[in-house]
């Protein structure tokens, strides 16, 4: 496995989609990166999603603006330095009051590549998103309006998003995204061909191991049988 050529975009985009949040989680955490794990309140719009892609982040915050403005210009150009694959996270800034994303946005960022959406606050068009088959994770669902209440401050800059174990996460653009069902992790870029293949490993490990139960195998002797962080164990080996 060490001899393999490192995957490339498209490559990683596809492996990383096959394997579970909670697995990728429990690579990072034994490598000692804990705090990966975004809120168990940014929840998936529908369940039985699952995104996986690089991070194209995006950071607003409120604000109480007379004539309506939202930050057009910087979310046309967000718009346009859309990749295929990418993910848009989204930094709210703590603002839930209304949804700054929905069904045009959402169609947008879709049309130009995108593979989802992540978002530290709220979304309008419930229905529009799930219908386009758009996923989007968000912490709220509101029919409020964002123009006059929102400002778009900046894109494809590091940010910050809810953490689940009482910190905030750091998402710089190109870290990776996993999400599913269970939840979202956030992978940094210098990492992720490492975590991928410990993953995989442990999730293939993982298929044996219920195999084994459900054969009615002792479980303590599965466990000595089976190490899911086999590999693991043996790069971190001097």
């Amino acid at each position: 496995m060490a001899n393999n050529p490192e995957p490339n975009h498209a490559e990683l985009i596809r492996r990383y989609g096959a394997v579970s949040s909670p697995t990728v989680y429990d690579v990072l955490d034994k490598l000692g990166h804990s705090n990966q794990a975004l809120h168990s309140t940014i929840r998936p719009l529908r369940s039985g999603q699952r995104l996986a892609g690089p991070a194209l982040t995006l950071r607003g915050a409120a604000m109480a603006c007379e004539d309506g403005r939202w930050g057009t210009a910087i979310s046309y150009e967000m718009f346009r330095a859309i990749q295929p694959g990418d993910v848009i996270v989204f930094d709210c800034g703590g603002h839930f009051a209304s949804g700054p994303w929905g069904g045009n946005t959402g169609a947008t960022a879709r049309a130009r590549g995108a593979a989802g959406a992540v978002l530290d606050g709220a979304t309008r068009d419930q229905s529009d998103l799930t219908r386009m088959d758009f996923p989007t994770y968000c912490r709220a669902v509101t029919p409020v309006l964002a123009h006059g209440r929102f400002q778009i401050e900046a894109f494809n800059e590091p940010i910050f998003m809810s953490g689940q174990l009482g910190t905030r996460v750091p998402v710089r653009p190109g870290d990776f995204v996993v999400a599913d069902d269970d939840g979202i992790v956030i992978i940094p870029r210098d990492m992720l061909v490492a975590v991928l293949e410990f993953a995989e490993f442990a999730e293939k490990a993982e298929v044996e191991i219920r195999r084994a139960i459900e054969s009615g195998e002792d479980r303590e002797a599965i466990d000595r049988r089976i190490d899911r962080w086999a590999l693991l164990k043996q790069r971190r080996q001097p």
